[in-house]
């Protein structure tokens, strides 16, 4: 389903999404509080984006790609849909940082999965240096509620922000 908001639409990630998502993926800035590092081959980005669409074809998650202006910006994902909860996930290109856009895409995804999926719980984790991210999802009515230490995909240990938001909250 494509969600609209005042300046973005937010429509299903498509595999023709895999060049302007593999601009994000691969850029270092972006990449930099991501759990795993920056993408650098295109073949990558597209067996990635290949595993999400099966996940959404099996109702595990929900990718959309954020496109402004005609021209994609970035994605905001739920995943592991389960048992009425789900994680919410967000990523977007470095020139379109710090304008509100994540806030307003997370917004309208939290919104359709509580009003329309029926979801009554959702979780975030953000690197604990990424007051940015947090801040998107303190505006949006998550609260933190644990920090730890997470090994992420390359093997590298951070500390993490766990936030959770229930239906409501």
């Amino acid at each position: 389903m494509t969600l609209k908001t005042e300046r973005l639409t937010l429509r299903p990630q498509e595999a023709a999404d895999a060049p302007a998502l593999f601009a994000i993926l691969s850029d270092h800035e972006a990449m930099r509080f991501w759990h795993r590092p920056a993408i650098t081959r295109l073949a990558v980005a597209e067996e990635l984006i290949g595993e999400q669409q099966q996940a959404m074809a099996g109702g595990l998650c929900r990718y959309w790609t954020l496109v402004r202006a005609g021209e994609v910006i970035g994605s905001v994902d739920l995943s592991l849909i389960e048992s009425g909860s789900a994680e919410l996930g967000f990523l977007l290109r470095p020139d379109c940082w710090g304008m509100g856009l994540a806030s307003e895409a997370a917004g309208a995804v939290i919104a359709h999965g509580f009003d329309s999926l029926g979801l009554t719980r959702l979780a975030a984790a953000v690197q604990a240096g990424n007051r940015a991210a947090a801040r998107v999802l303190e505006k949006n009515g998550f609260t933190r509620v644990q920090s730890r230490a997470v090994v992420l995909a390359d093997g590298q240990r951070r500390d993490c922000d766990f936030y959770l938001r229930e239906r409501g909250g």
